[in-house]
């Protein structure tokens, strides 16, 4: 797995357990960056790229320790981003 990718997978995987609301969404956004960084979808800067939009669109709605927990993954996609190649 790439640690990056999978860190960020974890990180929202607490943030849905402690949210209120979004709570399906965050899950699922685990769900979709463990299959990436299992290597299960294909990786690219784009497809990235919506992930941390769609992060960033439910971190506005969080409080505490959840939002938290969604910029730090938002931050391992960036880390991660760095290093891939393309765009």
């Amino acid at each position: 797995m790439t640690n990056e990718l999978a860190d960020a997978s974890e990180a929202l995987r607490a943030a849905s357990e402690l949210a209120d609301q979004h709570r399906d969404r965050l899950y699922e956004r685990s769900n979709a960056l463990a299959e990436l960084a299992a290597g299960d979808a294909q990786v690219d800067h784009g497809r990235l790229a919506r992930e941390t939009t769609k992060l960033h669109e439910i971190e506005g709605d969080l409080a505490d320790e959840s939002a938290e927990l969604v910029e730090q993954a938002r931050e391992l996609i960036a880390a991660y981003r760095e290093d891939l190649e393309g765009v």
